[in-house]
């Protein structure tokens, strides 16, 4: 009997204990599913508001890219395989000789346009430099000069700003369905090479000035791309290259276009 009632009164304990557990578990339990009724009403309630909304309009992502590679390479490429108007797999192939290390990504330019309307950009840095000079002139006598004279040097008188870097224009157009895009763009690089000196002579002295030169690759091209395609735009040459130890480098251009927006 004796041990009845202890078994009995065990029992009654457990189930007082299993209750007050339950008790302490149900306020987090209710925490939580008013956390995800909150979090259910914000989706459903985002949802509407986008449903609801205007659509975005169609935007279009213009890729170019300069990429320089080794001239034989491109040339043994070119015997085994035609370019076509979906140039995707001269692109992978190049990007397999950027991997090697006989290429080399010179420059990727990217801007956002609406069909129909122009987009430009640039990366450049204003180059100010002279473009017309006084000639020498020899003011008095007793100077530094060997004769005794002094002589006062070119001096220049006008400067030119020239955009030394990479520009792309262009003007992009959708058609119908979205699958095609017309481009009409004119990629441009600027480069500065050397100094050329040039001189002036006052009797028999001489003084001399330098003036840059300046090396301009540009393409003005119409082409049709699918959307998400590569399209081959053609080759040029930099005057630096940015493989100093390839032996021949050529530069191949690539666009492609993607479409954004709903």
């Amino acid at each position: 009997m004796i041990t009845t009632m202890k078994r009995i009164f065990f029992t009654l304990v457990c189930l007082i204990i299993g209750t007050l557990l339950e008790a302490q578990d149900n306020p987090v339990s209710e925490f939580e599913k008013k956390v995800e009724q909150q979090i259910e009403k914000r989706i459903v309630k985002e949802a509407k508001v986008k449903a609801e909304a205007a659509p975005l309009p169609t935007g279009l992502i213009i890729i170019c890219e300069f990429i320089e590679v080794e001239a034989m390479e491109f040339s043994d490429w070119l015997l085994e395989n035609p370019i076509t108007t979906d140039a995707t797999l001269l692109r992978m192939q190049a990007q397999e000789w950027v991997k090697s290390g006989s290429g080399k990504i010179a420059e990727t330019m990217v801007v956002h346009a609406r069909s129909g309307q122009r987009a430009k950009t640039e990366a450049i840095h204003e180059w100010l430099y002279a473009t017309e000079y006084d000639p020498p002139e020899i003011s008095a006598q007793g100077g530094d000069a060997p004769n005794g004279e002094n002589v006062t040097p070119a001096n220049p008188t006008a400067f030119e700003t020239r955009n030394v870097g990479y520009t792309l224009e262009v003007d992009p157009i959708l058609n119908a369905d979205g699958t095609l895009v017309d481009l009409n763009l004119a990629p441009e690089v600027v480069i500065a090479g050397e100094n050329s000196k040039h001189g002036a002579k006052l009797g028999d002295l001489e003084s001399s000035f330098e003036m840059p030169r300046f090396m301009t690759t540009k393409m003005t091209t119409q082409v049709q791309v699918r959307v998400g395609d590569y399209s081959f735009l053609g080759t040029s040459r930099l005057g630096k290259t940015k493989m100093p130890e390839a032996e021949d480098p050529i530069v191949l251009a690539f666009v492609r276009v993607d479409v954004s927006g709903e």
